[in-house]
């Protein structure tokens, strides 16, 4: 099972987000079951880059890249979701967010 597929099935059967689909080579849209983050609206489509947890290098270069590839198919993302896949084929999910984020009250 290739990478991407491995986050996917994650996805869709462990977190139960639907419309799942693979939009580039290396990048996944979907809809979780509920609100990631408060303040986000209702129904947002997340964008979803799966990587290799053994790649512990993540420059700032390939996050831009991350960035602009998704604004060539849709507007650019306040925050993309990067799934990070052990060698046990467990699935972390972290967000990396485009610019200063203000801390949230809990």
């Amino acid at each position: 099972m290739s990478l991407i597929e491995q986050v996917q099935t994650n996805l869709v059967h462990y977190n139960l987000w639907t419309n799942v689909r693979q939009r580039t080579p290396e990048i996944l849209t979907g809809f979780p079951p509920a609100k990631l983050i408060q303040d986000d609206p209702e129904s947002l489509e997340e964008w979803v880059i799966p990587k290799l947890m053994a790649d512990k290098n993540m420059p700032l270069t390939e996050i831009e890249s991350w960035f602009k590839s998704i604004t060539n198919i849709s507007h650019r993302p306040k925050r993309i979701t990067v799934g990070l896949v052990n060698d046990d084929s467990t699935v972390v999910y972290y967000f990396i967010h485009d610019g200063m984020v203000k801390p949230r009250k809990n």
